[in-house]
């Protein structure tokens, strides 16, 4: 029988290696592809950016920064009955006690519906994670002190009711 060059090189081997090669490389285009399409979130510059794209839930990051603090926002994804799930993230606090610098790093995640303009921890009962957690510690906190501190005033109002 006699052999030719092509049977001889394996060409047929190389042939469907290559194929295979050809294959995963279209497949992990269309994947990254995808990802950058429909999964990975755009810059926001500007607070009318962010709350058209929380109006929308479209997936955005936005860092604001105000005199009090700096908050990250990442607009994850649609939820349940038309809401949105909006990462919040204290990178800064700018004024505030020691206590309250404790909770920079921390996060949270906000279930908003559509349509909202306010910002997620202004609506914190709509929220879930360690830093909503932490706020009602600080909050509890703080009450309980102005309570010490002041117990003699507050007696006197209600004292005189």
């Amino acid at each position: 029988m006699e052999r030719g060059i092509f049977d001889f090189s394996h060409y047929d081997r190389k042939k469907r290696r290559v194929g295979t090669a050809l294959v995963i490389l279209i497949i992990a285009l269309v994947i990254f592809t995808g990802y950058f399409l429909f999964f990975h979130e755009r810059q926001c510059n500007t607070a009318e950016c962010f709350v058209d794209a929380m109006k929308n839930c479209r997936p955005v990051s936005w860092i604001r920064a105000d005199d009090q603090a700096s908050w990250l926002y990442i607009i994850k994804s649609s939820a349940k009955n038309d809401a949105c799930k909006i990462e919040v993230k204290l990178l800064e606090v700018k004024q505030g006690t020691i206590d309250s610098e404790k909770l920079q790093g921390e996060s949270m995640i906000c279930t908003m519906q559509k349509g909202e303009t306010r910002f997620p921890e202004k609506e914190i009962s709509k929220c879930s994670g360690v830093l909503k957690e932490d706020l009602q510690d600080l909050i509890i906190q703080r009450m309980h002190n102005y309570l010490l501190e002041n117990v003699g005033e507050i007696k006197q109002e209600f004292s005189g009711i």
